[in-house]
């Protein structure tokens, strides 16, 4: 189940002009006076691709904006009137990426667990059990804790949890996964998910290859049992998503 790039930020502070706040080091939020008004800015400060939508009834002509931010700059959002309730009002959903990116076909992913007659698929696309809607094109390999896991495709990882220690077969459990994502070239996500605790083997910026150790299968967050979920996906408005077919380069192992 993929959770990972759904964000809520609630503010409850009451800043007043000219004020600022920063989300999860990746972007920060400023307003600067403008007459009765505030002009409302974003920048990204990680450098890293994010899609931000902000909802608050202080915006002037809309109630709501939704920006891709592709590298460290400056954005404008829009004019915001009663800036201090604004900042108590306003609530945002990131997710780290490109606004609806292309997935290259042509590209065959490796398998994430090697050798691979050794790790089964226990559900693939459209499976019953959580592979549906926006995670339909998602695959669960079977894997004891501590399996090393490798990048089925290179890029840049752009997002990683590693201090989730649950993991059971409920959603309220979901927010407890550790994980891995990695940017591809083509604006997509390659992620990793139910890593066990401090299995994390990369840091955000790092770049990767294909092949290279990114982290260690465990059971955290919704997962019944001991595996790797891996999916691909695109960044969507308002904290959605959508995972895309992929293909590899060898068949994987079937139970």
């Amino acid at each position: 189940m993929r959770i990972l790039f759904i964000w809520i930020a609630i503010v409850l502070a009451l800043p007043a002009y000219g004020s600022q706040r920063c989300f999860d080091d990746r972007f920060c939020l400023s307003t600067e006076p403008d007459g009765s008004r505030a002009t409302l800015l974003v920048e990204n400060v990680s450098g890293l691709p994010v899609v931000l939508s902000l909802y608050a009834p202080q915006l002037v002509g809309k109630p709501h904006v939704t920006v891709d931010l592709r590298a460290s700059e400056q954005r404008l959002l829009g004019s915001v009137r009663n800036v201090r309730r604004f900042w108590q009002d306003m609530r945002v959903r990131w997710t780290p990426g490109t606004l609806a990116a292309v997935h290259n076909d042509d590209i065959r992913y490796a398998p994430p667990l090697q050798p691979v007659s050794h790790y089964p698929v226990i559900q693939g696309f459209n499976g019953n059990y959580s592979h549906q809607g926006a995670s339909r094109y998602t695959i669960d390999f079977d894997a004891p804790e501590g399996t090393p896991v490798l990048a089925a495709r290179g890029g840049i990882v752009i997002d990683t949890k590693a201090d989730g220690q649950l993991g059971g077969p409920s959603k309220s459990l979901a927010k407890h996964a550790n994980y891995v994502a990695i940017l591809h070239d083509d604006g997509t996500t390659g992620e990793y998910y139910h890593l066990r605790f401090d299995g994390v083997a990369v840091s955000r910026g790092d770049t990767v290859k294909t092949g290279q150790l990114i982290g260690y299968t465990g059971n955290t967050g919704f997962s019944s049992q001991p595996h790797l979920h891996f999916g691909v996906y695109i960044a969507k408005p308002h904290g959605r998503y959508d995972s895309v077919p992929v293909s590899f380069n060898t068949e994987l192992s079937m139970p």
